[in-house]
């Protein structure tokens, strides 16, 4: 398991990464990020795409042993969110690993690129949150 100063947790922070962060695209997963101070990392598995609770839980637990394993690698300074796939489930363990690894490679890349914010953001949701344009 990370540790919870390793771990996005609130709301706020989530949104965030949404409206504000860069993308790197895998084909098991969607890598949100943005500079931070340290280093953190959140999951999201809906439910649109995983209709069972003990399969959310069990792709965030996969996502999370692997991440373990490649601790040493991970970026540094940079909030990162992982948009979690369906086809998660059916891909072997050491090529998840791999595919983290290669969008931990494309991320300097990313970061040369403008924000770009998720289209489908809907304002009028509770559980999104809007923030006031940077001036």
């Amino acid at each position: 398991m990370l540790a919870q100063p390793d771990r996005l947790r609130r709301k706020r922070d989530f949104a965030l990464l949404s409206q504000k962060g860069r993308v790197v695209y895998a084909q098991e997963f969607t890598l949100r990020f943005r500079p931070s101070e340290t280093t953190k990392i959140g999951f999201v598995a809906s439910t649109k795409v995983f209709k069972r609770a003990n399969k959310r839980n069990r792709v965030k637990r996969r996502m999370r042993a692997a991440l373990r394993d490649l601790q040493t690698n991970w970026p540094e300074k940079l909030d990162l969110m992982f948009m979690i796939k369906a086809n998660v489930l059916d891909v072997d363990f050491a090529v998840l690993k791999q595919s983290i690894l290669h969008a931990f490679e494309k991320i300097p890349a990313a970061l040369a690129l403008p924000p770009t914010p998720r289209k489908n953001i809907k304002a009028k949701r509770k559980t999104s949150v809007v923030y006031k344009k940077d001036v």
